[in-house]
């Protein structure tokens, strides 16, 4: 019988005859001795997958559920209307779906052409920074830029710490 068995009925024992202070130490040792269980890696990967392939498929059923759902409201909409207005409306239905496809259609569009406009921009944006900075004597400007302005913020830095008012330097402050 393993060590943590022998615990087990310590504190069993210790249970059944009332001695409440002993059955609490008894029952510390008892689940101190229980073998830790770990995971394995492959249980972890598959869990991992599992559940990512639920979040994937209940993703998928809540799309396929939706445009079921405006599928079954569109037809009942139509049928409903065609009734109402007693089998005559057939033109209304037909250009009153050819309006909204066209509509929908036309937002799209006009979406995509916005978002092709925005990335041209930003293109265009990224080959001019791209350019100047790519020239040699534009980065030897750069470089030269920064060298002076980091010894500018050394020499305030020493500036600042040679002010009266100012006991107690601290670190760089950005």
């Amino acid at each position: 019988m393993g060590r943590w068995r022998t615990h087990v009925e310590t504190w069993l024992l210790a249970e059944q005859d009332g001695r409440d202070e002993a059955a609490e130490a008894a029952f510390d040792r008892a689940f101190a001795a229980f073998p830790s269980v770990a995971p394995s890696p492959a249980f972890v990967a598959r869990t991992v997958e599992a559940a990512w392939a639920a979040r994937v498929r209940r993703r998928r059923l809540t799309v396929l559920a939706t445009a079921a759902a405006a599928g079954l409201v569109l037809a009942t909409s139509a049928v409903v209307l065609y009734a109402a207005l007693d089998g005559g409306t057939t033109w209304f239905i037909l250009t009153t779906a050819a309006s909204l496809t066209s509509a929908a259609v036309i937002g799209v569009l006009s979406a995509g052409v916005t978002a092709a406009g925005w990335w041209a921009a930003g293109a265009d944006a990224a080959l001019t920074i791209v350019s100047a900075i790519g020239r040699p004597y534009s980065l030897a400007a750069l470089t030269a830029i920064e060298v002076v302005a980091a010894i500018a913020f050394v020499m305030l830095h020493r500036l600042l710490r040679s002010d009266i008012e100012v006991r107690t330097p601290r670190a760089y402050c950005f």
